[in-house]
């Protein structure tokens, strides 16, 4: 598979993008071509965007070597594992109508949702690793290319660290509608840190009253 912008990118969004994006060279112009088709919004920041991704995907192919991402708990969710738990969400009539999913990685729930949830009107995704960030709208448009009859809520793809998003202003846009928050948090034992000699293994600290305990149980 292809990778632009380290992200991995299908033949088919490859070549729907070479095609749509080819004569468009205003940004805008081009995110309401993709929010017209695919529902996504601000789908590129800025014209320099839209001409760095025209210049890639005209090039065919070059590749960019996956950094190791396992360090912060970057263990994606299989596709499998996130359309079986929309499914059963779903079967339990559990139809919400904004999904949020934080970490959203390559957008596997995102995708699980937009096959499983009927009423959906909104979907945010939060990431901080950037190539994620393209890889999500690329798996989105390569949905909507091969399930053209499928709804197509609204959809943000936030390039953000979770722990400094505004969740709030969504809850405050959205007061009566049914919201479900969904995702595999990002894990990683200490353990695992230690072996990929981690630059974020969190200091170990032991207070005075757990040391204390120590030493009296070995008494």
């Amino acid at each position: 598979m292809m990778k632009v912008f380290g992200a991995n990118i299908t033949d088919v969004v490859l070549g729907f993008l070479n095609e749509n994006l080819k004569t468009i060279s205003n940004f805008e112009i081009a995110n309401k071509k993709m929010y017209d088709t695919f529902g996504i919004l601000h789908f590129f920041d800025n014209n320099d965007t839209l001409e760095s991704l025209k210049l890639t995907i005209s090039d065919i192919q070059f590749a960019v070597k996956k950094p190791d991402r396992a360090e912060y708990g970057d263990f994606q969710t299989n596709s499998a594992l996130t359309n079986k738990a929309t499914s059963l969400l779903s079967s339990k009539n559990i139809s919400p109508e904004i999904v949020i999913e934080p970490t959203c990685g390559k957008g596997n729930f995102i995708i699980a949702s937009l096959q499983n949830f009927k009423n959906l009107k909104r979907i945010f995704g939060i990431e901080i690793y950037k190539p994620y960030i393209w890889e999500t709208k690329f798996n989105i448009i390569n949905f909507f290319l091969e399930n053209p009859q499928k709804h197509k809520p609204e959809i943000s793809i936030h390039h953000f660290n979770v722990f400094d998003f505004d969740f709030k202003t969504i809850a405050s846009q959205y007061p009566l509608e049914n919201i479900l928050i969904i995702g595999n948090p990002p894990w990683v034992t200490n353990s695992k840190l230690g072996s990929l000699n981690a630059s974020n293994l969190p200091e170990k600290q032991i207070s005075k009253t757990q040391w204390f305990r120590c030493h009296d149980r070995k008494r």
